[in-house]
């Protein structure tokens, strides 16, 4: 279940039960007696109603569960396909067993994002649309530096590198948008970046740190 459904269904359900508090509170100020009645009808339900929308609400939290797992092992897949073409892209010499194992990979990931997403716009009578095109274009991009072709060469490798990361950029920057990824707390935005603390421990621990190292040898030399 993605975000935007369950965000949907969250409404739904807070306005549901918003609406029902509204028509309760209504009916109890009326005075009618046929709403008094509804009013004695919701109060004595209420419990019934608490627990059935309690029981969906966990349903509808178990499916957004299973479906970041699922995403999560998806992303994890691409992640190590685009390490795989990366690295085949590297090798001055690239043989068919390597080709065969990357294209395999990947062919792989492409395949496996179908227990993730289905298809877009797709229908009874029609297949959609992929939901992540950058994965096929890297299908193109390696069924080009196909060594049956003939050796990639240099630049043809450095090109498809470049390729691969424009690809692999753009699916990220919307794949893990799902996640709700929060920034850290303290990020560490230099790679000169250096720990703030010095070496030592508070008095305490030197103490108990002094203790032991007495009693291990009092203890070696009895």
């Amino acid at each position: 279940m993605t975000r935007r459904r369950q965000n949907r269904v969250m409404t739904l359900v807070v306005t549901g039960l918003l609406v029902l508090i509204g028509l309760a509170l209504a009916a109890k100020l009326s005075g009618i007696g046929w709403a008094l009645n509804f009013y004695e009808f919701l109060r004595d339900t209420s419990l019934l109603i608490v627990t059935v929308i309690a029981a969906y609400m966990a349903h509808i939290y178990q499916k957004r569960s299973t479906f970041l797992q699922n995403l999560r092992e998806q992303w994890h897949d691409i992640v190590s396909t685009k390490g795989e073409l990366l690295y085949y892209a590297h090798l001055d010499k690239p043989t068919l067993e390597d080709y065969l194992m990357a294209a395999r990979q990947l062919s792989e990931c492409i395949d496996n994002m179908r227990i993730v997403y289905s298809n877009v716009g797709e229908t009874g009578e029609c297949v959609g649309l992929y939901p992540y095109a950058p994965l096929h274009h890297m299908r193109v991009v390696m069924e080009s530096l196909d060594p049956r072709k003939g050796t990639p060469t240099t630049e043809e490798r450095y090109e498809a590198r470049g390729k691969f990361w424009d690809a692999f950029l753009a699916i990220r920057e919307h794949f893990l948008d799902e996640f709700d990824i929060e920034e850290p707390t303290k990020p560490i935005l230099i790679f000169e970046m250096k720990r703030r603390k010095r070496d030592g421990a508070t008095t305490a621990a030197l103490a108990r740190l002094d203790r032991q190292r007495k009693l291990m040898e009092k203890q070696t030399r009895s």
